[in-house]
């Protein structure tokens, strides 16, 4: 059977790709596979952000949901670690996300996670596609047994309590200056929820690109236009900003001076944090930075010297959040997290830009540091990453062309341990990722763009 749902989630073109016939097929699949090992109908949380699509969309799935004998509770807009910080707290079996990351709003995601609030393994995402044909379908239910749709009007504050549960004991700020800080919502998920909870830890906080309107989720705004936060922090004076994406799964930092942070650098400082904090323990305690942190193979050299110097293992994994949080799981570390700005704690159970923030903000209060002398922990090499569109029969076939590989071979040895090279093909599209990394930023640029004309010349040959 071909795999229709995966851990990453389905993704494309709201409405006419992830269509409403589409979702409602996936509510009744959903529910009837969960309702196979319930002795009681099963309860599934949904979540969304607030791209316009997702109404409409969430609409079909509480049908189908019903349909299929399930109750479907509806947070309504949540970043999606909220909606997997819920489900894993209270006793819902599964839960499902219609948001979209950094893409536009035509563009949505759907995601599925399993009742520990992680995402749904394969083996159950399995078990609902087999049932989404509608030759497979199990029998709808009747009016007497169908399900219901329960909307719950406080997600929001529950899951600022949860939040405010996982968070250090607050510090006495009386008579010092509250930091301030400017946050990009990314007019997405985190536009409501960001001040209350970053205000509580003593904070004072500006705000932009905080108005959704269902069209203008990361318009010209948040992670993926940083533009918009350097210079907000500059022109205000501000002691950090902080930029998310539209469903409040990644952050990106500007310091005081408007430099940018990446995931890798804002982890770096979470991690020294942690080592300060149990330096002081007595000498039985176990210490879990000494089991390590979760980084992904893209992960700056920068880090990498960063942890070795410190002692702190480094496990690598695929940069996927189901992949992080397996390897933390498996593992038993505090920590995880990726240059993009996903970063990963073990008291919660998906990538939570919030989180993030309010910690580096904490570490803040608590040192009296500047944010760049925080960040100046890890040195940070630059990065240099190309896309290259290649016709789709050349997919996996390139990865066997001589002249390609000898090339890259030739850049590697060039390079040597000043740097590295990762060439890799993209899952979504026909295209080759290539990223080349070290301290030269000059010398790894031309090797990016030295490798991306070899592949795009030699994969235009028939």
């Amino acid at each position: 059977m071909a795999r229709i749902l995966r851990p990453e989630g389905l993704s494309g073109e709201a409405i006419t790709e992830i269509t409403c016939e589409l979702m409602l097929r996936i509510g009744r699949a959903t529910a009837q596979a969960l309702g196979k090992g319930c002795a009681h109908a099963p309860v599934i949380y949904i979540s969304h952000d607030p791209r316009r699509a997702a109404d409409a969309l969430e609409a079909a799935l509480c049908a189908g949901i019903c349909a299929g004998g399930g109750i479907a509770h509806c947070l309504g807009v949540l970043p999606t670690a909220g909606m997997a910080l819920l489900l894993s707290a209270e006793d819902g079996d599964a839960g499902i996300s219609l948001a979209g990351g950094d893409k536009p709003f035509e563009q949505i995601c759907v995601r599925f996670f399993a009742k520990t609030g992680f995402p749904m393994p394969a083996e159950q995402l399995d078990s609902i596609s087999a049932l989404l044909p509608a030759s497979a379908a199990l029998p709808l239910k009747s009016q007497n047994d169908c399900g219901i749709i329960a909307r719950q009007a406080d997600a929001v504050n529950r899951y600022l309590r949860l939040l405010n549960t996982r968070l250090s004991t607050p510090m006495d700020l009386r008579g010092k200056k509250p930091v301030r800080i400017a946050l990009d919502c990314a007019n997405g998920a985190v536009s409501a929820v960001a001040e209350p909870l970053l205000r509580q830890l003593g904070a004072e906080v500006l705000m932009l690109h905080y108005t959704p309107d269902g069209l203008n989720i990361n318009h010209g705004c948040g992670v993926k236009s940083t533009d918009q936060i350097i210079s907000f922090v500059r022109d205000y004076g501000c002691d950090a900003g902080f930029a998310f994406d539209g469903d409040g799964m990644r952050c990106l930092a500007a310091d005081e001076s408007g430099e940018l942070l990446d995931g890798d650098r804002l982890l770096a400082i979470l991690c020294q944090e942690r080592l300060d904090q149990q330096a002081n323990l007595p000498e039985l305690l176990p210490r879990d930075m000494q089991r390590g942190v979760a980084a992904t193979f893209v992960t700056n050299l920068g880090f990498l010297r960063f942890a070795k110097a410190r002692g702190i293992p480094v496990q690598t994994t695929q940069p996927a959040p189901q992949f992080v949080l397996e390897k933390m799981h498996d593992l038993g570390l505090p920590l995880g997290g990726d240059g993009s700005g996903c970063l990963y704690f073990a008291d919660s159970p998906a990538p939570d830009a919030l989180m993030t923030v309010a910690r580096v903000i904490q570490v803040m209060q608590r040192t009296g540091k500047k944010l760049s002398e925080l960040a100046a922990v890890m040195e940070h090499d630059p990065q240099v990453a190309l896309s290259v569109r290649i016709p789709h029969y050349w997919r996996e076939i390139w990865k066997n062309d001589p002249d390609i590989a000898r090339f890259i071979a030739a850049c590697e040895q060039e390079l040597g341990t000043d740097g590295r090279i990762l060439v890799r093909e993209r899952k979504e599209d026909a295209a080759i990722r290539v990223m080349v990394e070290g301290r030269d930023f000059r010398r790894i640029n031309n090797y990016a763009f030295a490798i991306a004309e070899v592949i795009q010349s030699r994969t235009k040959k028939q």
